[in-house]
């Protein structure tokens, strides 16, 4: 066997008590094991005259402890001491092989880390200990290297997804600060909101406006996906929305067909090689007449509560929002009534609520028919969602939009 390979750096270290003894396994050790380089230290030299403990720069520690449980243990604490790794490598296996040669059992009690030779047992067990230490350690400082490695490009990962998340939660930051203020009651007319994101950021988009001194705009879009490119999709989807143009100087309130086709339009212009589309549901909403114009891409029904009677879902056809550059968006109008509420809603309730497995969001939703505040029915039905099996996993984006009409007479006696 190559001496170069095998050759291992050994320090006795011992008591000045056992000192002879110590010094006798040196020698025997350099004749029986060739190619060892041994030293011996005495636990004096383990420090520097200012009190620093010395590192020991070897691969093993022949600890010869004495009798003594006292000596003993501050023996073995004064080389643990010398050989204590850095904060670096504080994940690794220690480099250093400690052998603590001593019948004083006691003062090896929780200690890990280190192999106890009863001195008894010496003169059998020490050399043929040190040979498979040997035959070891270049597997054992091969393992170690790649270890450090695999450490080094582990916290090199970690550092980066760390800084991943700090942007990923500013990003979310920067989204909530750009949705829509709360809009104030209007003839009557309140809007709650409720939205929550399935990671820090959402593919869901919303937009309430009030277009004028009776009118509001309310626009939810969810876009296809979820995470980061979803959210950016859903940010292009606002950027293109339009609920007003000027024509010869004059304000004109757009309805809500030509606001999605618009959007669709300039959505469907920007397509390259990966199509990507978005659903949504655009309503204006005329709080003094109560009349309410719908159209729909693609987008989940609105749901119309009214005290009484079941949930309808108020039908509307029209195409995904990027698809077809001319998709035409049709409109419906539909009357409401004091206490009806509408809520406009992304695709993520239907997974939010089942019953073996079938969506029953709308039976959810009916529930709450009764209920007149729009921000009490947002509240309920996130306290819902909160007690479904599984809701700290949620399988989507969930925004909801909840108008609420109230007494007209009173709205005006309010004003």
């Amino acid at each position: 066997m190559d001496s170069a390979r095998t050759s291992l750096r050994v320090a006795i270290v011992s008591t000045e008590s056992v000192f002879t003894a110590a010094e006798d396994w040196r020698n025997r050790i350099g004749r029986e094991i060739h190619g060892v380089a041994a030293a011996h230290l005495t636990t004096d030299a383990l420090r520097t005259s200012s009190g620093a403990a010395v590192h020991l720069d070897v691969e093993a520690i022949i600890v010869f402890a004495g009798e003594d449980p006292t000596a003993a243990r501050e023996t073995i604490d004064a080389t643990l001491e010398s050989i204590e790794q850095p904060e670096s490598e504080a994940h690794l296996p220690n480099a250093v092989r400690v052998i603590v040669v001593s019948d004083a059992v006691a003062a090896m009690e929780s200690r890990p880390g280190i192999d106890v030779v009863r001195t008894s047992h010496a003169t059998n067990e020490l050399i043929p200990f040190l040979r498979g230490i040997i035959a070891c350690a270049p597997t054992l400082r091969d393992a170690r290297r790649e270890l450090s490695l695999i450490n080094r490009f582990v916290g090199s990962m970690r550092n980066e997804l760390e800084e991943r998340n700090e942007e990923l939660q500013l990003a979310a930051l920067v989204q909530r600060d750009f949705l829509p203020l709360p809009v104030p009651e209007l003839h009557g007319v309140r809007i709650g909101t409720f939205y929550r994101p399935l990671a820090q950021v959402s593919g869901d988009v919303y937009h309430v406006e009030q277009l004028d001194d009776d009118k509001l705009s309310i626009f939810l879009a969810d876009a296809v996906g979820h995470g980061i490119p979803a959210a950016l999709l859903g940010m292009a989807v606002c950027r293109s929305l339009e609920t007003t143009e000027r024509v010869h100087g004059q304000l004109r309130l757009l309805g809500p067909g030509e606001t999605l086709a618009r959007a669709n339009a300039r959505l469907a212009e920007h397509q390259r090689a990966t199509t990507r589309f978005a659903t949504a549901i655009a309503g204006v909403l005329d709080c003094r007449t109560r009349k309410l114009r719908l159209a729909v891409a693609g987008h989940p029904p609105a749901i119309l509560l009214r005290p009484g009677q079941a949930p309808r879902q108020i039908e509307c056809d029209g195409g995904l929002l990027g698809i077809f550059p001319d998709e035409v968006y049709n409109e419906i109008e539909l009357d409401l009534e004091p206490n009806d509420k509408i809520l406009f809603y992304s695709d993520g309730f239907e997974q939010a609520f089942t019953d073996d497995g079938t969506p029953s969001h709308i039976k959810e939703f009916g529930n709450m028919t009764e209920l007149g505040d729009p921000d009490a029915i947002v509240q309920e039905i996130a306290s819902r969602i909160d007690a479904q099996l599984g809701s700290l996993h949620q399988a989507d984006d969930l925004t909801l939009l909840c108008i609420s009409v109230g007494e007209l007479e009173r709205a005006r006696l309010a004003a």
